[in-house]
């Protein structure tokens, strides 16, 4: 696991919000990548330093790392194999020894995707229920929040943020056909636009919507078949009747990522 740039020697305390927090399925362990701002290009994301360990799939099949306080503190919502969630206090390091047994019936699981709200400001949780009812709301208070707009089977949220350049979030999905779908968000639950922001990504699959760039649009997060970590800039243009002029063509900034999950 590499930045494009080299591995973090010694290790960097990474602040809440200011990083990408992935997820590696085949160990467990929990990364951050600090962030910095600006131009897209190999050095946006910096060398990864190790923040959990031992978070397997079948532990918690749903992570999501956020500043859910508003104070800086990072801390993780677990999603637990019957369907109970878990918020774990603001540290510096995670352990899934601090989740309690889960029950031996399995339960569908809920996507959950941290929603940035802004330095000082605590951070939201996407969930998509089993039925694919979608709901915004605090971390701590799963079943409240206004429903929002309903996905079908087999879609995956990739976040939200300004993606039509209306100033509001724009709730963002990957289909099951590998496109990309962005729900315009109207600001109350009644209405909403959907949009095709196209298929195809250079063969890669999109695993997040975020602003990297610090622009204010959203802009794409891809693993590539090679194991890169991509980035689809924001052009800056949206025109609903041509979705290929939303996004430039990729701009790789890691490597080594083909088994990880993005948590936040």
């Amino acid at each position: 696991m590499h930045t494009l740039t080299g591995m973090a020697t010694p290790p960097q305390r990474l602040g809440a919000g200011g990083a990408l927090y992935v997820r590696n399925r085949s160990t467990g362990e929990l990364f951050g990548y600090p962030h910095r701002p600006g131009a897209i290009d190999p050095g946006s994301y910096g060398a990864p330093v190790r923040i959990g360990t031992g978070f397997l799939p079948g532990v918690a099949p749903v992570l999501a790392a956020g500043d859910f306080r508003g104070d800086g503190g990072l801390e993780l919502l677990c999603g637990l194999p019957d369907g109970r969630e878990v918020l774990l206090s603001a540290s510096e390091s995670f352990t899934a020894a601090d989740l309690p047994p889960a029950a031996s019936e399995p339960a569908q699981a809920t996507q959950a995707v941290v929603v940035r709200s802004g330095k000082g400001r605590p951070e939201q949780v996407l969930r998509a229920a089993p039925d694919g009812m979608v709901r915004l709301s605090a971390a701590s208070a799963p079943g409240e929040g206004e429903p929002l707009t309903t996905i079908d089977p087999g879609a995956v949220l990739l976040g939200m943020g300004d993606v039509t350049g209306t100033g509001r979030p724009d709730l963002l999905l990957r289909r099951p056909d590998g496109g990309v779908s962005a729900w315009e968000y109207p600001g109350t639950s009644s209405g909403g636009l959907w949009h095709d922001l196209g298929a195809g990504f250079d063969d890669a699959v999109v695993v997040a919507a975020t602003d990297v760039s610090g622009d204010g649009l959203v802009d794409l997060l891809a693993v590539g078949g090679d194991g890169e970590l991509l980035v689809f800039p924001h052009s800056g243009v949206f025109w609903p009747q041509d979705p290929a002029v939303t996004f430039f063509f990729p701009v790789p900034v890691a490597v080594g990522v083909d088994a990880f999950d993005v948590i936040g």
